[in-house]
């Protein structure tokens, strides 16, 4: 059992890129995964916010694999959008309109764990919702394009249909 879960492990991410480019999900779903992902990758991880976009990621009919890539990737450029997160985000909580709003939603329960009273947090949650939606149409432009080809490709290897077909397996019960 240990051997065969440790290779589940390691099989795993490589299984679910094949599954991204040749498996059944429609282009919708994966360019709604990468949307959610690049919000999720922007977002610090310490508040209510990126627990909530996580699971929202794991609830909805999205591409998880997709998602959870574009968040890697975007928590790695997070300290060079951090400092236009932080201007962005004091412009924001200065907003005199707004300041009575803030304070509300600070003494409401839960209220101080969201985070909103970080300028960071705020900033990068805007970029992040202001940059979703070209990701989105970015995304499904691409994989229209690209993945018809791109599945040709994959399904001439071996390995490949082994993943996909060991992907089926395991949720049918046969490998455990």
């Amino acid at each position: 059992m240990g051997q065969t879960f440790m290779t589940s492990l390691l099989l795993r991410p490589l299984r679910g890129l094949v599954s991204v480019l040749a498996g059944n999900e429609s282009d919708r779903q994966i360019a709604a995964g990468a949307a959610l992902g690049v919000v999720l990758g922007l977002v610090p991880k310490d508040n209510l916010i990126a627990v909530a976009l996580g699971v929202l990621l794991c609830s909805l009919r999205v591409n998880r694999t997709a998602g959870l890539g574009a968040a890697a990737l975007l928590a790695l450029a997070c300290p060079w959008v951090d400092p236009l997160a932080h201007k962005l985000g004091l412009k924001l909580l200065a907003f005199p309109g707004m300041q009575d709003w803030y304070a509300w939603l600070y003494e409401a329960p839960l209220g101080a764990w969201l985070g909103f009273n970080n300028t960071v947090v705020l900033g990068s949650l805007m970029i992040g919702l202001y940059v979703a939606y070209p990701v989105y149409l970015i995304t499904r432009t691409l994989t229209a394009k690209v993945r018809p080809t791109a599945t040709r490709w994959i399904l001439r290897f071996k390995i490949a249909r082994l993943l996909l077909g060991a992907d089926v397996t395991t949720r049918l019960g046969a490998l455990t």
